[in-house]
């Protein structure tokens, strides 16, 4: 069950990341597809989870509003530079927290 979220996670991080290619819709269900799937995976990791994991959870959150609100203020280009910006800082992050999983798991096997 934990491996098919996280292969749907990785799933739909990929589809976020591939805007340029499918368009503003699929980006925008996606993404929010993708902010309901880290609340799902944020619940089944609630034991192992610290201050990095909610800030982590924080950050895709500040994401998805700044996204929103990039939608509602599309006449302002400073909002959409900061969603720009949010957005690579929330991808970093998730990238570090990939790598670091895989680490530990990799050593634990």
């Amino acid at each position: 069950m934990k491996r098919i979220l996280n292969i749907l996670l990785i799933a739909s991080l990929l589809l976020t990341l591939s805007v340029p290619l499918t368009g503003l819709i699929v980006h925008k269900m996606a993404s929010a597809l993708f902010l309901l799937l880290c609340a799902v995976h944020t619940a089944v990791y609630r034991k192992k989870l610290r201050a990095r994991g909610l800030a982590l959870a924080a950050v895709v959150l500040i994401a998805f509003v700044s996204g929103v609100f990039s939608l509602v203020f599309d006449g302002i280009p400073a909002v959409l530079a900061l969603h720009k910006i949010v957005f690579l800082t929330c991808v970093a992050a998730l990238a570090v927290h990939i790598f670091c999983f895989h680490r530990r798991m990799l050593r634990s096997a």
